[in-house]
């Protein structure tokens, strides 16, 4: 699937696990889900309706959604089960909308071999339930031996039952009821609930697409239907029409159907119906009472719906006939583009028709598939003119824009970004991100301490506050490289254009912000009261080389900390990250780790596990010796990292060649640095 899973900001993970429905077109892969993840960023919302699938997409996927740099929110819009439970508990928030459903259970598999090759895939099964039992044990609280009971069970969860044990955070109870996954077959879990084997058995024996849905109205008298009613009922069928003649068959088929079907029969075969004609709940509980148990006015009221929705969405009443989803030219661009992706090592890549290529040969046929006829073959005009140079002659009009330079283009971003998220980079570890929504100085604020509360004796009034405030500036600024793809390189078949350089250049982007990062620790440039961050004045530099003695020291010049306004004896800060150069990463992750005090068996290290080591070699640069500490970002503000509307990852930008016989690719961030306060940090000078 090309990048469908993000919808007005929101990933949707609808589908089968691991492959695409052969009906419904829908599904996810692990693959799909890295892409998607790398356009987006920030908190995320994800909405999940699934009835499972592959079990090691499902734990690809969970791993990938833990990775993502910010809150993710999981909605499950109408069922999570199997592999897609598995996905539900990367959220930091799970909801469940009134009628959705989560079932855990023992990933299963088949095998087809001698007995070797059983007891190898019952081996893996076993390594595979217990990473997701694993998963469902840390996310639930709930001991290993209750959450193996309830997989070996198959355990089908409601929003309430989800939430009181620990596997979801919130039960909605207002909205529509929610609809189950479309595409699944029920049938396959030992114990689904009724309605959902009944309408998988249904989709079966109508060679059709499945409407599962879990809010469907149920009599108390009545069942739902099963498969010896669909049995019978086609029996039922039969027998009348042998009697009749083949114009008889076809005219009585609805009203034999409905003779034969049950009340709830007729009112699931309506709900799949409206389900595909894409009804919402509300609408098709009313189609169901209108239609008064036929199945023919259903199909009437059915059709009248769609042409009214169809006439809203014209223009002057006229109502559009047909959309065109993809063109030869889109398949001719999506393919090439997996090709290359495929050649760079790119996720997502697969191997087709134009994996032999070479970019010469898919430079041409990208003018085939466009219509252009050039009148000369000389292969640099060739090129040039699939680049989207003008300066050439042809006939069949000229395009505006270049196929092959928007398949380049993709393919150098997604390089680029591949890049930027492998730089071996460690400032994210320990700095705050930020957002500024202009090129202006920006003031962060920070109100101090709220005073304590005053007592308030009966009867008495409370009185107001007096609040300080201080702030430091911060500023972005716009950094960034051009690179070019031109006509030598398509012809020499010089991939590295745009999969290598766009790449480093990804990484570039990103040791640029912490180069500017390193640079506030090392330069130690004045805060906004005048005086520099490291500072006698500011309580938060010492001596000494790592030492328990001299960390230690550390620690409680971080905790004395007062604000300005003098509230608090002390701020109680804590160290969370311990930074220093790379030729003293050794004797700080031994320090951090020593049971004892260095040199003796017996004393206890008091410091140990103080804090998480971060080394870097820009720290080396400036001194071998010198070492920090930093708090918490999230709790003490210490260093802010701030980019243009939050978005941190660098843009591709392209444009016609003027200096180069090409295109011109431009690597562009926004970013801005700063310290916002001197008491979440303190330095060593270690000597």
């Amino acid at each position: 699937m090309d990048n469908s899973l993000i919808v007005d900001g929101e990933l949707i993970l609808y589908g089968p696990v691991g492959f695409h429905d052969f009906w419904e077109g829908a599904g996810f892969t692990s693959a799909d889900v890295v892409n998607a993840l790398a356009e987006m960023d920030g908190d995320i919302t994800v909405r999940i309706n699934s009835g499972g699938g592959v079990a090691t997409e499902g734990a690809a996927i969970y791993n990938s959604l833990k990775r993502h740099d910010g809150n993710v929110a999981i909605v499950i819009d109408g069922i999570a089960a199997s592999a897609a439970s598995l996905i539900a508990m990367a959220g930091d928030t799970v909801s469940m909308p009134l009628g959705s459903l989560m079932m855990i259970h023992e990933p299963a598999g088949i095998t087809l071999g001698p007995a070797d090759a059983h007891r190898k895939n019952a081996a893996a099964l076993d390594v595979l339930t217990g990473v997701y039992a694993q998963v469902y044990t840390d996310r639930s609280g709930q001991t290993d031996a209750d959450v193996r009971a309830m997989m070996k069970a198959e355990t089908w969860l409601s929003p309430d039952d989800a939430v009181a044990k620990g596997f979801a955070t919130a039960a909605i109870k207002e909205g529509d009821p929610a609809v189950a996954d479309a595409s699944f077959d029920y049938q396959t879990y030992k114990h689904a609930p009724a309605h959902l084997a009944a309408l998988s058995a249904d989709r079966k024996a109508a060679s059709l697409p499945m409407v599962a849905v879990l809010a469907a109205p149920q009599s108390t008298k009545e069942k739902p239907m099963s498969n010896t009613n669909a049995t019978a009922a086609d029996k039922t069928k039969t027998a009348e029409t042998e009697k009749t003649d083949k114009t008889e068959k076809v005219e009585n088929t609805t009203e034999t159907t409905e003779a034969t079907m049950t009340g709830d029969a007729v009112k699931v075969k309506i709900y799949q119906m409206a389900g595909r004609a894409k009804m919402d709940f509300a609408a098709t509980e009313k189609l169901i009472k209108d239609a008064a148990g036929s199945i023919e006015k259903a199909t009437a009221l059915i059709i009248d719906a769609i042409a009214d929705r169809d006439a809203d969405k014209g223009q002057g009443g006229t109502k559009p006939f047909a959309t065109v989803t993809a063109d030869e030219r889109d398949r001719f661009r999506q393919g090439v583009e997996k090709s290359l992706m495929s050649k760079a090592g790119l996720q997502g890549g697969e191997v087709n028709e134009f994996s032999s290529m070479n970019l010469r040969e898919i430079a041409r046929m990208s003018l085939d598939k466009a219509g252009i006829k050039l009148v000369t073959g000389d292969p640099m005009v060739m090129v040039g003119a699939a680049l989207g140079m003008r300066q050439f002659v042809m006939a069949g009009g000229q395009h505006t824009t270049s196929d092959f330079v928007e398949v380049l283009a993709n393919v150098a971003n997604k390089s680029m970004l591949k890049g930027y998220l492998e730089a071996e980079e460690t400032y994210a570890k320990w700095t705050a991100k930020g957002s500024l929504s202009d090129f202006k100085p920006a003031k962060r604020v920070d109100l101090n301490l709220f005073p304590s509360l005053a007592e308030v004796p009966e009867g008495g009034e409370y009185t107001y506050a007096t609040i300080g405030d201080r702030g430091e500036s911060i500023q972005l600024a716009t950094y960034g490289k051009m690179f070019a793809i031109t006509r030598q390189a398509i012809i020499n078949d010089d991939m590295s254009v745009f999969t290598r350089i766009p790449s480093r250049m990804g990484r570039a982007a990103n040791r640029t912000v912490g180069n500017l990062v390193y640079a506030v620790l090392t330069a130690n440039a004045a805060m906004s009261d005048g005086i520099a961050l490291f500072h006698t004045n500011h309580k938060n530099i010492g001596t000494g080389a790592i030492t328990m003695a001299a960390l230690d020291a550390g620690k409680s010049k971080m905790a004395l900390q007062k604000d300005p306004d003098s509230i608090a004896a002390g701020l109680n800060i804590r160290p969370a990250y311990f930074l220093v150069p790379v030729e003293l990463d050794g004797q700080a992750n031994a320090l951090m780790a020593s049971q004892y005090a260095p040199g003796t068996t017996t004393d206890p290290n008091i410091v140990k596990g103080l804090a998480e080591v971060v080394s870097d070699a820009r720290l080396s640069a400036d001194s071998a010796l010198k070492w920090y500490l930093s708090a918490n970002p999230n709790a003490t503000d210490t260093i802010e990292v701030s980019y243009l509307n939050g978005v941190s990852q660098p843009m591709l930008e392209q444009k016609d060649g003027w200096n180069v016989d090409g295109v011109e690719f431009k690597v562009r961030l926004d970013a801005g640095v700063n310290a916002l306060d001197f008491r979440g940090l303190y330095r060593s000078t270690g000597a």
